[in-house]
């Protein structure tokens, strides 16, 4: 019976050790991981809106996005970026995209945190190939021939497309609401 106290005390001071260890971790690299989101978040903006030079958060959680921006060069506000989140085939897919002061979409950002898309799939909708169809493109975009602006779906990956062209079209639609 005393040898199971022993190791009960050994086991309770391991796993209190253990605790402080994790939680002094989670601590130190809190404040890191939270300006590499924040600057992987910038260069995705700068990526889909490239004439801006910074960009000032104008609203959260409205009109079915995530967030948007207001583009700036000097003073001068130059576009607005939007970011939305769709249900793809195997999770959530971010979309941000850029959109000029003229209603024409600049460029697509595909991806986020939690993308996880069958690889060599759907994970080719965060290839270049796939996100050029969208700039220069404005009003409602479709897959296959369908909507004002006609995308060409992945092989194999409708679901994914599909995904991303909706989330433009909600970033798309509030970005107009926006500007109005």
């Amino acid at each position: 019976m005393r040898e199971i106290f022993k190791l009960t005390w050994r086991l309770l001071v391991i796993a209190v050790v253990a605790a402080f260890a994790l939680g002094a971790t989670n601590e130190l690299t809190k404040g890191p991981i939270r300006e590499q989101v924040a600057a992987a978040a910038d260069a995705a903006r700068i990526a889909v809106l490239p004439d801006a030079e910074r960009f000032e958060l104008i609203s959260e959680g409205e009109g079915g996005c995530d967030n948007a921006f207001i583009g700036l060069s000097g003073a001068n506000t130059v576009g607005y970026t939007a970011q939305a989140t769709a249900n793809g085939y195997c999770g959530k897919i971010e979309v941000i995209i850029g959109v000029d002061l003229n209603g024409i979409v600049t460029g697509i950002n595909v991806g986020g945190a939690g993308f996880s898309e069958t690889s060599g799939l759907g994970s080719k909708v965060k290839n270049e190939e796939f996100r050029a169809q969208f700039r220069g493109g404005h009003g409602v975009f479709g897959l296959n021939g369908a909507g004002e602006t006609s995308v060409d779906a992945v092989t194999g990956a409708t679901t994914s497309s599909a995904a991303v062209v909706s989330a433009v079209n909600t970033a798309y639609a509030y970005i107009l609401e926006l500007m109005a």
